[in-house]
């Protein structure tokens, strides 16, 4: 009867120590690579973090050049303008000049 007995207790002691082995690494396992895990989400958090004010630092920049072409055009706007007036003035300058000129011609050949 020990013999029977003896073989099946060390067999069942066996399969009980096979069973929390299994167990105590497959816990061990689960636990690296939640850990795994938690190390490659926080890196994930860390470069999205960089992007975002990366992003956020090239929409100030576009902002910023957004104003300046606005004030840019701004500038434009009101240099044709002053182009505009100038522009008349000249004409209206070669006009008398050219109006004086008659007047001289008429002047000289009246003396003359």
């Amino acid at each position: 009867m020990w013999e029977h007995i003896v073989p099946w207790t060390i067999s069942f002691f066996a399969f009980v120590v096979a069973l929390l082995t299994y167990l105590r690494n497959g816990r061990n396992d689960s636990m690296r690579d939640r850990a795994e895990n938690d190390a490659r989400m926080e890196s994930l958090k860390e470069s999205l973090l960089k992007a975002n004010i990366k992003l956020d630092q090239m929409c100030a920049i576009a902002n910023e050049t957004r104003n300046d072409v606005k004030t840019l055009n701004q500038s434009m706007i009101a240099m044709d303008k002053r182009l505009s007036v100038v522009e008349n003035d000249l004409k209206t300058a070669f006009m008398r000049i050219d109006e004086l000129r008659e007047e001289v011609r008429k002047y000289g050949m009246d003396k003359g």
